[in-house]
């Protein structure tokens, strides 16, 4: 379990305009790769959170989809055109390329998927029933070694902004 920093040590985290997060440093880019999704959640909000995951998701799904038309494209061409041996290997890379590339996009579409509607699913408080309105407390981390497709973390710990009640998202 890793503990996120005290509420009021990211004063300016993940709110409009906030340049720096209160001492002086810039705040962390939206582009860090390395950024655990309860710390994620915390910066953006679970909703902002949400949505993202849902368009990141959303645009792996249309990779694997173009991947896809290439991969039988590939296919298609083998049979009709007639070429040199290093055509036919060229277009059989391209095409396994293709494949490959739809697999792993088919797959982190299914992972973002599930792990955005596993959280989303509880996260109205179980007090006064608000949607997505709570502070990231602690999260459940992933090890470095973990791939996406873990959809990890398993549990982010929150508090409900209206109501303080504390419960596990996951």
């Amino acid at each position: 379990m890793r503990l996120l920093p005290p509420e009021g040590a990211l004063s300016g985290f993940g709110r409009p305009g906030a340049a720096e997060a209160g001492n002086g440093t810039p705040s962390p880019s939206a582009s860090d790769q390395d950024v655990e999704i309860g710390e994620e959640i915390r910066k953006r909000g679970f909703r902002r959170w949400y949505e993202r995951q849902l368009i990141e998701g959303h645009a792996y799904l249309v990779t694997a989809f173009l991947a896809l038309i290439l991969l039988l494209a590939g296919y298609e061409a083998m049979g009709v055109l007639r070429g040199s041996p290093l055509y036919h290997v060229a277009v059989v890379g391209a095409s396994g390329a293709a494949g490959m590339l739809m697999w792993v996009s088919w797959r982190r579409f299914i992972a973002l998927l599930a792990r955005a509607e596993l959280f989303a699913n509880s996260a109205a408080c179980p007090g006064c029933k608000a949607w997505g309105k709570f502070d990231v407390l602690a999260a459940d981390s992933a090890g470095a070694d973990e791939p996406p497709e873990a959809a990890r973390p398993n549990w982010v710990l929150v508090r409900c902004r209206k109501c303080n009640e504390r419960w596990r998202l996951g």
